[in-house]
């Protein structure tokens, strides 16, 4: 059984989170738009930031309490960017993870990595059925997202070694 998030531990990811807005204030002299802080992110990502209907931030709280010092080193300044991106680019289209996310985590200090290396064996994981399609040269496993889509006609996919469409196995 996954360990419970302290109220301790929640506080200080807030703490964290108000300690990076508070650096990117003084960096470009700006007035942040508040941030909602959630702790009921589930799955293999440590974070999410969200901008509609309103700023908010999500962490994942099996993962910060597994991993609890390497969590507040990665994850508050790594989501705090992507609020900072939307306030300096507010009109402009950017990546994710694109150059001007690298260049506010380059002035908070911190690593631009795209994916944390957190220790996964203690997150419960809901796993997606999988289905058998074919081609020219084998036989995939895609996933029920992937499945579905097809059968919506939303989508094709095709395979990357034949380049043959990619067909349910009855």
């Amino acid at each position: 059984m996954p360990r419970a998030l302290s109220r301790q531990q929640q506080q200080r990811l807030v703490e964290l989170v108000e300690y990076w807005l508070h650096q990117a204030e003084r960096h470009w002299e700006l007035r942040y738009q508040p941030v909602e802080i959630r702790f009921d992110l589930r799955g293999r990502a440590a974070g999410q930031y969200r901008s509609h209907p309103k700023p908010c931030i999500r962490f994942n709280a099996v993962l910060a309490a597994s991993q609890f010092e390497a969590f507040c080193e990665q994850t508050p300044g790594h989501e705090v960017a992507h609020h900072v991106v939307e306030q300096l680019y507010p009109d402009k289209r950017v990546r994710p993870h694109g150059r001007e996310w690298q260049a506010v985590m380059h002035s908070f200090g911190l690593d631009p990595r795209r994916c944390h290396e957190f220790d996964l064996s203690n997150v419960p994981q809901r796993l997606q059925r999988r289905f058998p399609y074919r081609c020219g040269c084998r036989e995939h496993q895609l996933s029920a997202t992937r499945h579905n889509r097809i059968l919506r006609g939303e989508a094709n996919y095709y395979c990357r070694q034949c380049g043959e469409s990619l067909r349910a196995v009855e």
